[in-house]
């Protein structure tokens, strides 16, 4: 299992009256959850001014944790795609006649890191990048005019903010997922909304990405887009490949071929009869040796 750092900060920027945006993680304590789910990331982009993005955004986060986690799935690529799905239908649904309804939506954009795998989702325009090896990669594909037509979204022409796909506009949405990428120590994966990546470039957000603790560095990333001017509000999560943690499998290989995990579990015994840890790790250790021991003498039998 790979350890993580997170970085996240959202902020209204320096143009709008409220933040529209909304961060979600879910990180499970559990072991058993968390081999199996991971730990899910996402950003919103909210439409629709104040109180249509901001509902808009929160719900359909809220949605995608509980049916992700509920999901009984064991592919997270496929849990996610339903969870966006059914967060789209939900939220769809809720705005149903109500005014100004067509113009409620939010964007939305997911990363799930499971073992050493990432998957990203995405719907609109927030986006999802790997830093690795001072190289800043787009993981996720926008779903904008300014995409569609091929003009760069750094030009200043009419519809470069026009949205041509996002949640809660219609009773479905495609949902792009991509194929699992193996995560490296030392990569940082960053999922942000376009009040970051309108007033920065690739090469200023490589920069500020790639430095420091993940926490400061999402923090200095969005006073940069504030520097800029901050036209719309930004939000990030920045997450940080700082190692590996030691698994089970480890601890148990280090107790049986290290003479000194054997002094140390025998002194742990001696004192007022050990531990109830102590005692099942002794168990387990002679029925591993108890196992090793047999399959020898049968080897010996056969040959």
């Amino acid at each position: 299992m790979l350890q993580l750092e997170i970085g996240q900060f959202s902020h209204p920027g320096r143009k709008r009256p409220h933040n529209e945006d909304w961060l979600g993680t879910f990180q499970p304590e559990d072991p058993v959850r968390l081999s199996r789910k991971g730990r899910l990331f996402l950003v919103a982009d909210g439409m629709g001014g104040h109180r249509s993005g901001e509902l808009a955004s929160r719900h359909a986060v809220d949605s995608i944790i509980r049916t992700y986690v509920d999901d009984p799935t064991a592919d997270p690529g496929r849990s996610l795609r339903r969870a966006i799905e059914r967060a789209n239908a939900a939220l769809y649904a809720q705005t149903a006649g109500e005014e100004g309804r067509d113009r409620w939506g939010t964007t939305v954009v997911a990363a799930v890191i499971r073992g050493e795998e990432l998957w990203i989702a995405n719907v609109g325009d927030s986006r999802a990048y790997l830093l690795r090896d001072g190289q800043l990669h787009q993981l996720s594909r926008d779903h904008s005019l300014a995409a569609e037509v091929g003009i760069p979204d750094k030009e200043n022409w009419v519809g470069r903010h026009v949205i041509t796909r996002a949640l809660g506009l219609k009773p479905e949405v495609e949902v792009d997922l991509f194929a699992p990428l193996k995560l490296r120590i030392g990569d940082r994966v960053l999922l942000c909304s376009d009040g970051l990546t309108t007033p920065l470039g690739d090469d200023e957000i490589r920069a500020i990405a790639g430095r420091g603790a993940p926490q400061a560095a999402a923090e200095a990333l969005i006073q940069a887009a504030n520097r800029r001017g901050g036209p719309d509000n930004i939000s990030v999560i920045l997450i940080a490949v700082t190692g590996r943690e030691k698994s089970r499998a480890d601890d148990l290989t280090s107790l049986l071929f290290h003479p000194a995990s054997w002094q140390a579990l025998a002194a742990d015994l001696w004192n007022k009869g050990g531990s109830r840890r102590a005692l099942l790790i002794a168990a387990v250790l002679l029925l591993a040796l108890a196992v090793i021991v047999l399959g020898f003498i049968v080897g010996l039998l056969i040959w």
